[in-house]
């Protein structure tokens, strides 16, 4: 019998984990990972940089409820279109 006792507790320390494991992942939001390939060397380029990570930023200021947000990787291109090219993966 005390076994049995034993084996309840168990489970329930076993779920009540589970479930506070969940709820804390839970407030996480999710990323979706874009790429972003601009030439950082020249003005045009550096604006572009600014403007979508500005862009991101105020669309998630005024959407707070969203729960997947973007991920901006950006690589710069080095002027060369090969470069930029080669780049993506």
């Amino acid at each position: 019998m005390e076994k049995a006792r034993a084996a309840i507790l168990f489970l329930l320390l076993l779920v009540d984990f589970a479930v506070a494991a969940q709820n804390a992942t839970a407030g996480e939001a999710d990323g979706f990972h874009v790429g972003v390939i601009l030439d950082l060397g020249s003005p045009v380029g550096k604006v572009a940089r600014t403007s979508v990570l500005l862009a991101v930023q105020d669309f998630y200021a005024v959407h707070r409820n969203y729960s997947t947000k973007l991920v901006l990787h950006i690589t710069d291109s080095m002027g060369s279109d090969v470069q930029a090219a080669s780049a993506v993966s």
